[in-house]
């Protein structure tokens, strides 16, 4: 049997002098060690601080806030200037170089972030560069530019839309007739239907800005348009030559020659009928007539 000699201090030893070693190593193993008492006396204070660190961030955090805005120091407002700023300079650099409606419609979403970043933050703001009210007027000034912008450039493709619309419309109709020969009206007809989608597509491409994007696209579309005019006035023309009351009915009315000369075909003017003689009858009669012989007896006789 061995014996254990222990110093001063030292942790009391399980093991029992009169139990085997084999009874002892048992022991052993079943003891579970103690925790160190002094390691977790800091480990319980630093939690604690933190716990009640957050707890006071937590129920103080309106107080906080409103004493950082108060201040204008707040870190959020810093955040919020350095995104604005990175919105705005790539809405500068998208203006540099767009060439098209939808690169147009991508700036102006960059534009919008930065007004909504700028938007927290305070008025009174410090420790920004460029200031609060800088960085505002400058994103004010992007944002009515590209709205301009947008305006010119979506009216534009807007036109040009609806003119290559009217182009393919007018190309449907404008095709020559086939089987039966046409009347010289019918032909009339059928042409300037189509003519009159074309001249609507030249207004409308006439109408885009010479400084948009749509400018290339503008001056393609309008030689075509103007072309196929000029293709359909000369087919107007022809039947124009063949007969010439297609295209001016009135010249081929017959001319009724008292419209011309009103005064060729006035009737002449009308006498008024004599005055009636009044008498007792109706019908009077005639005056006696005198035969040239003087009477026998009476008033302008011989005097017997």
């Amino acid at each position: 049997m061995k014996r254990h000699i222990r110093g001063l201090g030292a942790n009391k030893d399980p093991r029992d002098p009169n139990l085997p070693d084999e009874q002892n190593l048992e022991l052993e193993t079943k003891i579970i060690p103690k925790p160190n008492s002094h390691l977790l006396i800091p480990l319980s204070v630093g939690g604690a601080i933190l716990l009640g660190g957050a707890a006071f961030l937590f129920v103080n955090s309106s107080t906080i806030d409103l004493i950082c805005r108060q201040a204008g120091n707040c870190q959020t407002f810093k955040d919020a200037s350095v995104k604005a700023q990175d919105s705005m300079k790539k809405a500068e650099d998208g203006l540099k170089s767009a060439k098209s409606l939808p690169e147009l419609l991508t700036i102006s979403k960059s534009i919008d972030e930065a007004k909504s970043s700028l938007a927290n933050v305070s008025d009174n703001a410090t420790d920004l560069v460029p200031s609060i009210g800088e960085q505002r007027t400058k994103v004010a000034e992007l944002d009515k530019k590209i709205g301009v912008l947008l305006v010119v450039e979506q009216n534009a493709d807007k036109s040009l839309k609806e003119a290559i619309a009217n182009i393919v419309s007018a190309d449907q109709l404008n095709r020559d007739r086939q089987g039966a020969t046409e009347t010289p009206d019918n032909a009339k007809n059928r042409l300037n239907k189509p003519k009159a989608i074309y001249v609507e597509a030249q207004v409308l491409l006439q109408s885009i800005p010479d400084n948009s994007f749509a400018v290339t696209s503008k001056k393609e579309k309008l030689k075509q348009v103007t072309d196929k005019i000029k293709d359909l006035d000369g087919k107007i023309g022809a039947i124009a030559a063949l007969d010439p009351c297609v295209i001016n009915p009135d010249s081929c009315k017959p001319v009724d020659p008292c419209v011309a000369n009103p005064a060729a075909c006035a009737a002449p003017p009308v006498s008024p009928p004599d005055a009636p003689v009044e008498s007792g009858y109706d019908n009077p009669p005639p005056p006696p007539q005198s035969s040239g012989k003087r009477p026998l007896f009476g008033p302008g006789s011989s005097g017997y």
